[in-house]
């Protein structure tokens, strides 16, 4: 079992690994992600607007007010935008991730809040030390198929690593023939929210419990995922009853376990549900449909 290194601890081990190290800052090489039309960057733009100020009036989104949002594309034929919430003083807050819809609008995929959102600087930095990799002897992109199949892959004279996309945590993979699976690309178009000018009709957070502060997945059946309104779980949630997910990726190579704490129904039913796995701001929502397809959930 593989469990996320503390992201409240993130920030203090780079700093003095760093100084150790004597590395500097390092940034990830963005010349391999496809171009972007300056009239479809400013249609994400927007969108990726409207959306942020819709979830800035809802609770646990308090430091999403007055925030400036940072786009970029998400990496090589994705076809998707990272969004990055910046507060007043520059600092992240939240993301979202936006994809092109074929009939030309857009698919929120996923977003979420916190200081250390997807593909932050952090969690790369991270991966070249535990890697022990110079910066300026690698080079870095973002990958992307999923929610939950997101990572930097890490390229090094004839070496391929992954790192986890948020964490930095190193992934058990070291071929890109184990990351570019057919099945895993089957969910690159995942059900997500379409409505330009959708409302959120229902937000609920819930205080984070630990997700190993108990093992139900050792003990006990899953949760069984047959009701398309997902009314049994919801309920369970707005009653803070502790439900984890559970993932195995890479032919069982990686477990990951989340709290579930919370959930966002917006205008045409569209559920996200929010996941986390420490105490912190940290949440990141992701819809339910994908959730299920990909894991399982526990009480």
């Amino acid at each position: 079992m593989s469990k996320i290194v503390s992201k409240s601890w993130m920030a203090v081990l780079l700093v003095l690994l760093c100084l150790i190290a004597g590395i500097g800052s390092f940034q990830a090489e963005a010349s391999t992600v496809e171009p972007t039309s300056d009239s479809t960057f400013s249609d994400v733009q927007l969108q990726a607007q409207f959306w942020a100020d819709e979830l800035a009036a809802k609770p646990g989104y308090k430091t999403w007010k007055g925030s400036s949002i940072t786009v970029s594309p998400l990496g090589p034929g994705t076809h998707s935008w990272l969004a990055i919430i910046q507060n007043s003083t520059q600092e992240p807050v939240g993301y979202l991730v936006i994809h092109a819809a074929e009939d030309g609008s857009f698919q929120l995929g996923e977003y979420g809040t916190g200081s250390y959102p997807l593909f932050n600087e952090q969690s790369l930095q991270l991966s070249l030390l535990q890697l022990e990799l110079i910066p300026n002897q690698i080079k870095a992109e973002r990958v992307y198929t999923h929610p939950l199949h997101a990572a930097w892959r890490i390229t090094s004279s004839s070496m391929v690593h992954y790192a986890d996309a948020v964490s930095g945590e190193h992934l058990p993979i070291s071929k890109d023939e184990e990351w570019d699976d057919p099945a895993e690309d089957s969910l690159a178009a995942s059900p997500g929210l379409t409505g330009a000018q959708a409302e959120i009709k229902k937000a609920i957070v819930i205080p984070f419990f630990n997700p190993y502060g108990r093992l139900p997945w050792l003990t006990k059946s899953p949760i069984t995922m047959n009701d398309q309104t997902y009314s049994s779980l919801l309920k369970w949630v707005r009653e803070k009853k502790e439900i984890r997910f559970t993932v195995e990726s890479y032919e069982g190579k990686l477990l990951q376990v989340w709290s579930v704490v919370g959930y966002d129904t917006w205008e045409g039913g569209q559920l996200y549900l929010a996941l986390s796995k420490e105490e912190s701001d940290d949440r990141r929502y992701m819809p339910i449909e994908l959730l299920v397809k990909q894991g399982k959930f526990y009480r």
